[in-house]
């Protein structure tokens, strides 16, 4: 029951992010749902990959969100509630969707089995780093370069 309400509400958190018309509500609903993953994936049994989540997503590349919607200048309050209207007329179907995906993961629960057996554990962390989990570490620097670029993207000065 605690698994189905993470999962809940790291989907609402992060239809939250998208569908925000402020800026920094939407961050702050990133960095919420990047929490909440990060105890999804650990109790899935995962510390290091959930620890990495943690510190990556909801910490780093949320902090350097937020010190980037500072700077950016605000929307006037009829053009957010014009976005929020395009938003919405766009992706009227994103909560059904999310709602049927939902019942089909809990429905689908009674069929799985309740625990999956545990994996030998490894000797030390290194192993684990850059042998067994090299596919993670490497999605983790895609995760901070692609902030990088974001970021120097959206602070990039114009040129005429």
């Amino acid at each position: 029951m605690t698994d189905s309400l993470l999962l809940f509400a790291l989907v609402i958190l992060a239809m939250v992010s998208v569908m925000a018309a402020d800026l920094l509500v939407s961050v702050l609903g990133l960095a919420a749902a990047s929490a909440v993953l990060s105890v999804v994936i650990f109790r899935m049994d995962a510390p290091l990959a959930a620890v990495f989540e943690l510190s990556v997503c909801a910490g780093l590349i949320s902090a350097l969100f937020v010190s980037v919607t500072g700077l950016v200048q605000p929307a006037r309050r009829e053009d957010a509630r014009q976005h929020l209207k395009t938003k919405l007329s766009r992706f009227w179907l994103l909560p059904l969707v999310a709602a049927g995906t939902g019942v089909l993961v809990l429905l689908s629960a009674f069929y799985l089995p309740a625990h999956l057996p545990a994996g030998i554990p490894p000797a030390d962390v290194r192993s684990v780093l850059w042998q067994d989990r090299r596919l993670d570490v490497v999605g983790q620097v895609l995760v901070l370069m692609a902030g990088v670029f974001g970021i120097s993207v959206l602070l990039k000065e114009k040129t005429q």
